[in-house]
């Protein structure tokens, strides 16, 4: 299709007759000889440039990519105007990438990729080629050739855009900064082998994807130039360390990533230390291999290549998230912090289950993948409980039947919580699963043997282990070889045997991993629970939280009870006269802005921690989830946001 629309671009005239066909409307035979194909994902339309942008045609398959039945069904969903066609999210971006294509007449035509909605209220990512004309009445009109794209195309070569090479490149395949090939010479690489190979892969590939921590501080501290100085640093060293057979490629921003040719995971290890220690830079890199994907997902080579490289990317982002000075891990900062509101033992205790729960990942030979999803599960296998009412989790005694109802369905809001943010959904099962039993007896589905999740059979070892040899506030700690001897005579009915053989020898190899909290005996330490003080009322600090909606432009058009408790203003307050950035400091606002704008261009979800101005001026500490969704009550998007006060 692009080919198809390429040469469109050149020969212009033969779509001048389209364009005058369409301001007729009249139906003669060039309609008959001269259109896109039926079925096609996309086509042609005309609209109004500096009028009042007008859709004045629309071809049937560009009706069919909006959902629409008609041209006046078009006009109608759009509010008549090409803006109008655009996601939300993307207006602004889009806008202005007209006008400047506009404002530059040395501009042969524009090229831009962004999201539609349809009538039906998804949306689809397209890309299209632009091009203004003069009518024979003297007004401006702009013929546009769109097409719906993948979203892996669009998500991985919209920075290389023939507008951003300036058509000038002979090679478009080409990173002009590092001279390496980009992100569209390799899936046009993974295309070749699908047809070079149809039968399940001969050799292994793995890829590594290497990136720059912290390079917008140096953009904006040093200047971009010292930034893309870094770039190249990262790509010569990359080059320098990974051993032939192999190819490199620019990827996102700073990424670089290197495609090695019958190699795995662990031959690279030494070139990638390699790599992350003469770089100019702090590097954090993400590694797969064709050999760890899911074969049942590989119907060829190319296939494979591509599962491959998204475990890498996962694996980078991840990664990125587990770093404390990466903007990542912000979201993951409030999730633990909320945890820690409910759960006073949180912090020992997680710190505790990764560095147990990680040494076995790799005793038994986990992929650097599932190492990362491991590492993040034992800081959140316990999420859920953010959602159990705190005397639940507190009490001391023997819990009621419903009690334990409600304690046990932490596993499943847990579930909720990581399956509506984009970089959790890995960790989803894993997470809902963690109580599941080999026996199957556990809960919440009674998942048996090796159904339930390898990661899930993992953090449930240490994590009992790690509670037996610590004090809770039911009971007093067990030493540890008692715990150990719980683990032994469990193995086969609550854990998997052969994990629990392996955890009890790493135990034995590693004697300080068998301790809880200890004193300098090395026996265990009975220690009172940190609590969090509320106004001398209870040992433990209630955790308030409120929901409320926003439209379109932030404008918050309902709250719920609590609202006023958390920020002190009233529904009255609020409701049709605030935006959520009267609830940010100034100082914040754009930092908050920021950070928004990015997780939304992501996904329909956003978390994130910050400061909230309440109505008497105190600033408060909240982690914040916001969800966009498309109301088609009312045919307008809409966001939900949930807030829970953290400090």
């Amino acid at each position: 299709m692009k080919v198809v629309m390429i040469y469109a671009m050149i020969y212009p005239q033969t779509f001048e007759l389209e364009l005058n066909v369409a301001m007729a409307n009249t139906h003669n035979d060039a309609l008959n000889t001269n259109h896109v194909p039926a079925g096609v994902p996309g086509g042609f339309f005309i609209y109004d440039v500096f009028g009042d942008e007008g859709i004045c045609y629309a071809d049937q398959n560009v009706l069919d990519l909006f959902g629409c039945t008609d041209i006046e069904d078009l006009r109608s969903f759009t509010g008549d105007s090409f803006i109008g066609m655009v996601h939300p999210d993307d207006r602004q971006r889009v806008s202005e990438t007209i006008k400047e294509y506009n404002g530059d007449r040395r501009k042969g035509h524009n090229y831009i990729r962004y999201r539609i909605v349809t009538k039906q209220g998804t949306y689809r990512f397209v890309e299209d080629f632009g091009h203004l004309i003069k009518s024979n009445n003297g007004i401006t009109y702009c013929y546009v050739f769109i097409a719906g794209l993948e979203q892996v195309e669009y998500d991985d070569a919209e920075r290389y855009s023939f507008s951003n090479a300036g058509h000038e490149s002979i090679n478009l395949n080409v990173d002009s900064l590092t001279g390496l090939q980009n992100m569209d010479a390799l899936y046009l690489m993974a295309k070749e082998m699908q047809y070079d190979d149809q039968t399940e892969p001969e050799s292994s590939y793995a890829f590594v994807v290497f990136d720059i921590l912290g390079l917008r501080k140096i953009n904006r501290s040093l200047g971009h130039a010292e930034g893309d100085a870094r770039i190249v640093d990262l790509a010569e060293r990359v080059g320098d360390s990974i051993p032939q057979p192999r190819r490199i490629f620019r990827g996102h921003d700073a990424d670089i990533i290197a495609v090695c040719e019958n190699s795995s995971e662990q031959d690279l290890k030494e070139c990638i230390s390699t790599v992350t220690k003469t770089c100019k830079s702090p590097i954090l890199f993400g590694v797969s291999s064709t050999a760890n994907v899911d074969s049942s997902l590989c119907i060829t080579r190319g296939n494979a290549l591509l599962l491959a490289l998204e475990e890498a990317q996962l694996d980078l982002r991840l990664k990125k998230m587990l770093n404390q000075k990466s903007n990542q891990s912000q979201s993951l900062t409030s999730l633990v912090r909320a945890l820690e509101e409910v759960d006073a033992n949180t912090e020992a205790h997680v710190r505790r289950t990764q560095k147990m729960g990680i040494a076995l990942g790799r005793r038994i030979g986990l992929p650097d993948l599932q190492l990362s999803k491991l590492q993040l599960l034992c800081l959140l296998h316990d999420i859920g409980k953010i959602a159990v009412p705190l005397e639940i989790l507190n009490k001391p005694g023997k819990l009621t039947d419903d009690e334990w109802a409600a304690l046990r369905a932490h596993s499943e809001k847990g579930y909720q919580i990581a399956i509506a943010t984009d970089e959790l959904k890995p960790l989803a099962e894993p997470i809902l699963y963690h109580h599941e039993r080999w026996d199957g007896k556990g809960y919440p589905k009674g998942l048996k043997g090796e159904a339930i999740p390898v990661l899930s059979r993992i953090i449930s070892i240490v994590d009992a282990y790690d509670a037996m040899v610590n004090d809770r506030c039911y009971r007093k700690a067990m030493p540890p070889e008692a715990a150990k001897q719980e683990i032994r005579d469990n193995a086969g009915k609550q854990f998997d045997p052969v994990l629990a053989d392996a955890f009890l020898a790493l135990l034995k190899e590693s004697p300080k991993l068998s301790y809880g909290v200890v004193t300098d005996s090395g026996e265990v330490k009975v220690f009172e629970n940190k609590v969090s003080q509320s106004g001398g009322v209870g040992k433990t600090k209630q955790v308030v939280f409120s929901k409320y909606a926003l439209d379109l432009d932030d404008k918050i058009i309902d709250v719920d009870e609590l609202f006023e408790t958390l920020t002190g203003y009233t529904r009255e307050d609020a409701v049709g006269k605030m935006t959520q950035y009267d609830l940010i400091p100034e100082a914040e606002k754009d930092y908050y802005i920021e950070q928004v704008q990015l997780q939304f261009s992501k996904g329909n979800n956003a978390l994130l921690m910050h400061p909230l101005q309440r109505k008497d001026g105190s600033v408060i500490q909240v982690m914040c989830n916001g969800e966009r969704y498309f109301d088609s009550s009312v045919r307008a998007f809409r966001s939900s946001i949930m807030i829970i006060e953290v400090n």
